[in-house]
């Protein structure tokens, strides 16, 4: 029966569009244009570039000009280290630096030329060095005089090894007498009262 045979249904078959046409509608080739966009950063570079050039030639102008119109100094003027504010001055400043014991000054400014940039403690380390080159180095104390200062550990050493040639060569000194007697005194009484009771038993005597 005709009545008893099932439709399809129409959600499961594909139309027929062919007969649908639009020609203004189309799909696109690319993402992007990549041409435009080329000659777009190769144009802002150029113009960046003449900027800044044109910036760099604008400054050399002005300073040419300031240069030019700037008057030369006087010859009573002061110059060099006479215009130097007096000292102390303040750290890292024009003129800041310190002076060691032999005589070298040691410029520790941001105008003068260093190795490494100066800190605030750069005055501690120079002293610092000089301190331990003191110590561990021999040198002359008083060259006029004659006196040699030795390194720290061998003065040490030295000082140590006359203090006990001292002791073995010769009797203790009179301070060391006095402690020794004070020492074997009888509980109770003094240096100074046993010596007492000795001068008063020679004159019962």
């Amino acid at each position: 029966m005709a009545h008893g045979r099932r439709k399809r249904d129409s959600i499961h078959e594909t139309p027929d569009v062919s007969y649908i046409t639009n020609p203004d509608v189309a799909h696109e080739e690319s993402d992007v244009a990549v041409r435009p966009l080329l000659w777009f950063v190769g144009g802002l570079t150029a113009f960046t570039i003449v900027v800044c050039f044109a910036m760099w030639l604008m400054f050399q102008y002005f300073l040419n000009r300031e240069i030019g119109q700037e008057l030369k100094a006087s010859p009573l003027a002061r110059q060099g280290e006479e215009t130097l504010p007096p000292e102390p001055r303040l750290q890292l400043s024009r003129g800041y630096g310190v002076t060691t014991d032999d005589g070298m000054r040691h410029d520790l400014s941001y105008d003068g030329a260093h190795d490494k940039v100066p800190q605030p403690e750069s005055e501690y380390t120079i002293v610092h060095g000089e301190w331990m080159q003191e110590l561990s180095e021999y040198g002359w104390a008083d060259e006029k005089a004659g006196t040699v200062r030795l390194p720290i550990d061998d003065a040490i050493t030295r000082y140590a090894d006359s203090l006990k040639s001292k002791r073995q060569g010769q009797a203790p000194p009179q301070g060391q007498a006095n402690a020794t007697g004070a020492q074997e005194a009888p509980k109770g009484q003094t240096p100074s009262n046993s010596n007492a009771g000795q001068q008063t038993e020679q004159k019962h005597q």
